[in-house]
């Protein structure tokens, strides 16, 4: 095997594999081999210096590196050659970061222990829930993963992964009430102080204007308390568009929202009120468009109008139920026409004339015995019926 083949799934002999930051090896069940290639790749190892001191014939020491790759304990990774000075391995990795970034990212993975909730969001101790939400969809948006999408990232992946999930904690914790009191009582040093009495002055550096703005100031340039006002700004808009009745507007503005912060469970059930009263809306629109159309006989049309309105609104009755009787008029016998007989049925049980059309569409299908439950339902809904009365002596008396 020459130099520069390529093994598939692992990359040139060249090439360079490197263990995923802080995975447990205990937890991924490897056997005596794959432990010891593991342990031979380290932080960052040439493909073929690892098959050549693993002691193991080379296709198996491939076969076992296939192995860690696929357990997601080993990564391909490029690496730059070190220079005279000895660098960090994970700095040399060829990724698409610069090399600021990935400063920042591993100094920050570094740390991550050793900072408290408040310190990973970039807060001062006794910061409101309302602040760590901020500084939370800040924190969002420099780390959470899909931001870097398409990207290759090498072992940085993990890193990010790792050091989004700790946000993510540390937001969780500060903004429920309880488990924000019993993080405070681990940790009491980071419990706000109790306010000082009435009588009893602030000392003087607490309220020292130009102590406090230069305070502020610090804060404003942490990596993680950049402007973050966008999604607050942009739910709120969507709020106001739904109190006015548009709630077309507010979608476009929750759709850009969910892009900077696509876990949140208020904006998903927002937008999901939004989308129903929009459907509704367009629905409503397409009934009046029918109901026009019928008027000046325009059957067809009409029809068209009713199954779009029945299509965007499924919980619409009436617009199942006028698609479905223009439907059967005008001789269509799609599957569409049993779909919102049915439907029509389904959600308004006691409109009579739904469940005759649903009986007369079940008995074109040959389906007699549905058919005449529907007709029976139906005068017991209203005796005097006189097309549920008719279709139902002829299905008894059928000579």
């Amino acid at each position: 095997m020459s130099q520069s083949e390529t093994i598939v799934g692992l990359g040139a002999r060249t090439d360079y594999l490197a263990q995923v930051p802080n995975v447990d090896p205990s937890r991924l069940g490897l056997t005596p081999e794959e432990d010891r290639l593991f342990l031979a790749v380290g932080r960052a190892a040439r493909i073929d210096e690892v098959i050549q001191k693993s002691g193991m014939a080379e296709p198996r020491a491939i076969a076992v590196l296939l192995s860690l790759r696929a357990k997601g304990a080993v990564v391909p990774a490029r690496v730059q050659k070190p220079s005279a000075v000895a660098v960090d391995a994970a700095m040399s990795e060829e990724v698409d970061l610069t090399p600021e970034r990935k400063k920042e990212i591993l100094d920050l993975e570094r740390a991550l222990d050793k900072l408290n909730a408040f310190e990973l969001l970039g807060l001062m101790p006794g910061a409101t829930a309302e602040q760590a939400r901020q500084a939370y969809y800040a924190a969002s948006r420099r780390y959470h993963p899909d931001r870097y999408y398409g990207k290759n990232l090498g072992s940085f992946k993990y890193r990010i992964d790792k050091i989004f999930k700790k946000l993510t904690d540390a937001y969780n914790t500060l903004s429920d009430d309880e488990r924000r009191a019993e993080y405070l009582k681990k940790h009491p040093e980071l419990a706000p102080p109790p306010p000082p009495p009435p009588s009893a002055p602030a000392p003087g550096p607490a309220l020292d204007p130009a102590r406090l703005s230069e305070r502020r100031a610090r804060m404003a340039r942490h990596p993680y308390l950049a402007k973050t006002t966008r999604v607050t700004e942009l739910v709120s808009r969507a709020r106001a568009h739904i109190q006015r009745g548009e709630p077309g507007m507010a979608l476009t503005d929750l759709h850009l929202a969910l892009q900077l912060d696509p876990d949140n469970k208020d904006i998903q059930l927002l937008q999901a009120e939004a989308r129903r009263k929009n459907d509704a809306l367009r629905a409503a629109a397409e009934m009046e468009k029918g109901a026009e159309a019928e008027a000046v006989g325009d059957v067809s049309t009409a029809m068209a109008r009713y199954r779009a309105a029945a299509s965007i609104d499924t919980s619409n009755a009436r617009a199942a139920f006028k698609a479905a009787q223009l439907m059967q008029q005008l001789g269509d016998r799609s599957k569409d026409l049993r779909t919102f007989a049915q439907r029509a049925v389904d959600l308004d049980p006691k409109h009579v004339d739904a469940k005759v059309l649903l009986g007369m569409v079940l008995l074109d299908a040959d389906l007699k015995k549905l058919a005449k439950r529907q007709f029976e339902e139906a005068l017991q809904l209203k005796p005097d019926h006189a097309e549920a009365k008719k279709q139902l002596k002829k299905l008894r008396w059928p000579f």
